[in-house]
């Protein structure tokens, strides 16, 4: 039998989730996407966003088998964020590197998954002009709050499954526990 995992995709609207799960899954995808009623200042290139859960299916290995289920950015359909919390399950942070208030994001979303920061790696998205050091000093203060190595803290194309590949590797790497 395979070793079966499930990955949560998480994190603000626009920072790539859906774009992430739908580059890395082996299967077609099954979204939630719906078009926008209203555009956002967080999602200004947004036509569309997540009101559900996607789902796809990636197979590293003949021994590994992962769920990725991404999940709704938006407050307003937080109800669909529970399966975050089932053991087992790692949580790949997606934030986006040209936002201002890109440190903020990720403290209301390592809020959200309190006391289970063992199992998150931090993807960040839409950084073309910043190093991955200049994004770790950024977030010093919130992964230091949470008891996050800066090594957690990744750059990351949602478009490009080899990107992706690599940080859900990174993922898939941690520990079941905090020791």
């Amino acid at each position: 039998m395979p070793t079966r995992y499930r990955m949560i995709f998480a994190g603000p609207v626009g920072a790539g989730k859906t774009t992430a799960v739908r580059a890395l899954s082996d299967v077609p995808m099954v979204d939630t996407e719906v078009p926008m009623s209203a555009v956002t200042p967080e999602g200004e290139d947004k036509t569309t966003t997540t009101v559900g859960l996607d789902y796809g299916s990636w197979k590293p290995t003949a021994e590994v088998s992962v769920a990725l289920i991404g999940i709704p950015g938006q407050q307003r359909f937080a109800s669909a964020r529970q399966t975050a919390t089932l053991p087992g399950t790692r949580i790949l942070l997606w934030l986006r590197a040209d936002r201002p208030d890109m440190a903020a994001e990720a403290e209301a979303w390592l809020a959200e998954f309190a006391g289970q920061e063992h199992r998150v790696v931090i993807a960040i998205s839409h950084a073309p002009d910043r190093t991955v050091g200049s994004l770790r000093r950024a977030l010093a203060e919130v992964l230091q709050r949470h008891g996050l190595p800066p090594a957690r803290v990744l750059l990351a194309d949602a478009r490009d499954r080899d990107s992706v590949i690599r940080v859900a590797c990174a993922a898939l790497d941690l520990p079941e526990e905090n020791r």
